[in-house]
């Protein structure tokens, strides 16, 4: 693995931390971990968001990834955001669940957009830091 793959996580973990923080959540714990290139962010409260809003932050860190040119660390980087969605839509039929995931995609990219300085922000201080503690952070809005 390599620095890209690194970055590639930070951009992940930073893009689930900046849409839960967008939709009010308390962000606390963000953290990735060099020696298998995973990471972890803890969104307090998540499950009592709207369905869209929670796959929004489900699918911010591969939407991240996308917008700031940081391919999956390796082929398996987005496998649990997928399940985690897959789960979320367990009881939905799948024309409703294809129409959800899909406003759960837009909703993540507009605010990776509105935010995206604070992307690159997170993502610099978890390269730097490997965990960060969002307490009290406030998003930036990009211009």
């Amino acid at each position: 693995m390599t620095d890209e793959s690194l970055r590639s996580v930070a951009y992940h973990e930073a893009g689930h931390a900046v849409v839960a923080l967008a939709l009010c959540l308390k962000v606390a714990r963000v953290e990735i971990f060099e020696t298998d290139y995973s990471g972890g962010t803890d969104a307090a409260l998540a499950d009592q968001l709207p369905i869209v809003d929670q796959i929004a932050i489900c699918v911010a860190g591969m939407n991240a990834c996308e917008m700031f040119s940081a391919p999956p660390s390796h082929e398996l980087a987005n496998m649990g955001d997928h399940g985690m969605v897959i789960g979320l839509l367990a009881e939905i039929d799948e024309v409703e669940g294809d129409i959800l995931r899909d406003k759960g995609h837009q909703r993540a990219w507009d605010l990776l957009k509105t935010h995206a300085s604070s992307v690159d922000d997170i993502a610099a201080q978890l390269l730097a830091q490997r965990k960060i503690d969002l307490t009290g952070y406030v998003l930036s809005t990009s211009s």
